[in-house]
């Protein structure tokens, strides 16, 4: 059987009982790393402060702001929680996953692996007061599209309209909905780390919580369930980017997200005492924390 067949196969087969299998692989691999994610972030947290005790070091070298009119009342902060939780991270992954394997991509989350039938993109993104903390700012090839299969037997997904307040816009997801790899299906699986972190003065930049996020496969995203139109179209909205870029970004809405199931969005904070403290964006009864 070729490749090809073994790939159609699979994706009529996770098109099945409106992605109920999807689901379930997604939530698992999402339970495992917050596992992981709660066993580090103590460290995490003594690992920003150290970043303030360590100023002397590079604030005359400090990274600067960049953009339109950058107001300069911040440093840029994104590789202090990046580079910090990716090392972390990695340490305690093998402890949460049967099977782990690191695979070779390239493009896509800041870290890729592979357990057992996925293969998961974790992608960690910094957040500070001048971001909107609720939603994430996905490239093209962080989000996975419906797998239609192009040029023979090269792997595309179709294009999608997004809308937003002012203007729609046309997305082009790149991951695919799945890899077959050795004859076996991996299911791909996206994940983000928000890491929220305040200003106090520029370089006093300490960690506030992270939110562990867990966007749809493709495959629920624009076909089967079809997240992306059955929420009222605010789930996705367009990015950043001016017309004249190609490869546009997507902004993922977190509160639709988590109305989609309250545990695709969880907030994590280190208490008083220690304790790493749990919270779900949306609860059950559809309140928002």
């Amino acid at each position: 059987m070729t490749e090809q067949k073994l790939y159609k196969e699979a994706i009529l087969g996770y098109s099945k009982d409106n992605g109920a299998q999807i689901i379930e692989t997604e939530k698992r691999i999402f339970r495992s790393v917050v596992r992981t994610i709660t066993e580090i972030l103590p460290l995490v947290y003594q690992g920003f402060d150290a970043c303030h005790e360590l100023r002397p070091y590079w604030l005359l070298y400090a990274p600067k702001q960049r953009g339109h009119k950058p107001r300069g009342d911040s440093l840029p902060w994104g590789e202090v929680g990046e580079k910090l939780i990716e090392g972390l991270f990695l340490q305690s992954l093998g402890s949460y996953f049967e099977d782990l394997e690191f695979i070779g991509l390239p493009y896509g989350g800041d870290i890729r692996f592979m357990s057992q039938d996925s293969l998961c993109h974790f992608d960690v993104k910094s957040t500070g007061p001048n971001d909107n903390p609720n939603e994430i700012v996905a490239s093209p090839n962080q989000i996975s599209g419906d797998g239609a299969i192009k040029e023979g037997s090269y792997v595309g997904n179709s294009s999608v309209v997004v809308h937003g307040p002012r203007r729609e816009m046309v997305f082009q997801p790149e991951l695919p909905p799945l890899y077959m790899l050795r004859k076996l299906p991996r299911l791909c699986v996206t994940v983000f780390l928000k890491v929220v972190y305040a200003v106090e003065e520029p370089g006093i930049q300490p960690l506030d919580h992270v939110e562990v996020v867990c966007v749809p496969n493709g495959l629920l995203m624009f076909t089967g369930p079809d997240y992306h139109m059955n929420n009222l179209g605010r789930l996705l909205t367009p990015g950043k980017d001016e017309v004249k870029f190609k490869h546009k970004r997507v902004r993922v809405k977190l509160i639709p997200l988590a109305e989609i199931a309250t545990w695709r969005c969880v907030k994590l904070r280190v208490g008083e005492r220690g304790e790493v403290q749990h919270q779900l964006r949306v609860q059950p009864d559809g309140g928002t924390d």
